[in-house]
């Protein structure tokens, strides 16, 4: 894939294997991540107007009040045409494009974040869903 600007990439997600290794992979990549393990730590990190976050990961459902669905739409307050990426139960693009992958795996949602990543450079971002979960 070709080379992206550096973004700072929300992962919020409460298995902490997935989330450390997705923040491996994707600050050897050069990316500023930002880690939470529940709704509420990653409601702050969106609300944090003095390091916004520019791309977003979460499980649709985390521990506490807060889900993945409350901050899709508290980022697209800020990010209304970009994609967020889902980890859901079943595997569908959202009514507002964002793409919910169906019990992914860490290479699953690594890639889909990199395509995302690289649409958004070229501004051609297409929610294959089949394409974007089959990196395993």
């Amino acid at each position: 894939m070709s080379a992206v600007k550096p973004q700072r990439i929300l992962i919020a997600d409460d298995n902490p294997i997935m989330r450390e290794t997705l923040a491996q992979w994707l600050s050897a990549q050069a990316h500023e991540v930002i880690t939470a393990d529940t709704g509420e730590r990653a409601f702050l990190a969106l609300r944090d107007w003095s390091h916004p976050i520019g791309w977003l990961y979460t499980r649709a459902v985390l521990p506490g009040l807060v889900d993945g669905w409350i901050l899709a739409d508290q980022y697209h307050e800020v990010h209304e045409n970009r994609v967020v990426i889902l980890a859901g139960a079943e595997q569908e693009v959202s009514s507002r494009g964002d793409l919910v992958l169906k019990q992914p795996t860490a290479v699953a949602v690594f890639n889909a974040i990199q395509q995302a990543l690289v649409a958004a450079k070229t501004a051609t971002f297409t929610t294959d869903v089949a394409e974007a979960s089959q990196a395993a």
